[in-house]
């Protein structure tokens, strides 16, 4: 019996050190990568005011810049969320690094798959290159893609979704150009290096922006094909100057209506300006 319970010991304490060390190997990756993001700043030359834009689309800054002068160079914002996974909502708790010029972020999240069964999660895009990598524990690979086309516009489009958290990277600009749809709707195009996107941008009565919707390329048994992609924004409060949405839904549009797989908060967003 002792010799038994010895080799459990020795057993357990294989597994705690390996689960230790793929952790601590995932956040090292994760810092590394934020590092590579900080290294990318470079300063955006704003070329039209805001007077200049579509009716809808400078209403929005108005509201949402109180000093439209005031620009962010970079944000770090933590979220309390759900994602839904294998037909049911899972907790996720998600640190999300940011820069504005050149656009990039890195998105690093914890999802509990189960109960002491954690999914580790990286989404990021860096020097214009997208990639995803998941695990369990940092020891057992789900997913480790990065680089393709489809991959880069779908993360440089999620950049410009996310961008209502730092509105003033939507000034216009040689990367940034706005289009009117009509009086409450815009369409707004984002070009970072050979990749250009656009989503359009819906405002209610009071210029907040409460819809965000185009298509974007999503990963189908292996293939990429586009499909209808919507962010739902509410509960607007100001941060630092910005007037930001702070709660919101994220969901695919399939040929039976909305999919959501992503709904949560902002608990907590960090800027740093340009001087």
């Amino acid at each position: 019996m002792r010799t038994v319970f010895v080799a459990v010991i020795v057993i357990v304490a294989a597994i705690v050190a390996a689960v230790i060390g793929g952790n601590a190997r995932w956040r090292r990756h994760t810092a590394q990568m934020v590092d590579r993001l900080s290294a990318t700043h470079a300063a955006r030359a704003h070329e039209l005011s805001i007077d200049q834009l579509p009716a809808p689309a400078a209403r929005y800054l108005r509201k949402a810049l109180l000093h439209p002068l005031r620009r962010v160079r970079s944000a770090v914002a933590t979220q309390d969320a759900s994602f839904f996974i294998n037909g049911g909502w899972r907790p996720l708790l998600a640190t999300q690094h940011f820069t504005t010029a050149p656009p990039g972020f890195v998105w690093d999240a914890r999802i509990e798959m189960a109960p002491l069964v954690p999914a580790q999660v990286r989404d990021a895009y860096v020097s214009g290159r997208a990639s995803m990598q998941a695990s369990i524990y940092g020891l057992y690979s789900i997913v480790d893609v990065s680089g393709t086309p489809e991959l880069n516009a779908g993360a440089l489009q999620r950049f410009l979704g996310e961008a209502v958290w730092f509105p003033s990277a939507l000034l216009p600009s040689r990367e940034i150009a706005w289009d009117a749809r009509d009086d409450r709707s815009a369409t707004v195009t984002l070009t970072d290096g050979a990749t250009r996107v656009s989503l359009v941008f819906e405002f209610d009565g009071k210029d907040d922006v409460v819809r965000i919707s185009g298509d974007r390329y999503k990963e189908t048994n292996g293939s990429y094909v586009m499909q209808p992609w919507v962010i739902e924004c509410s509960n607007h409060q100001d941060r630092s100057g910005m007037r930001i949405p702070t709660v919101c839904e994220v969901a695919w549009i399939g040929a039976k209506g909305p999919e959501p797989y992503w709904r949560g908060r902002i608990t907590s967003i960090d800027y740093n300006f340009w001087h």
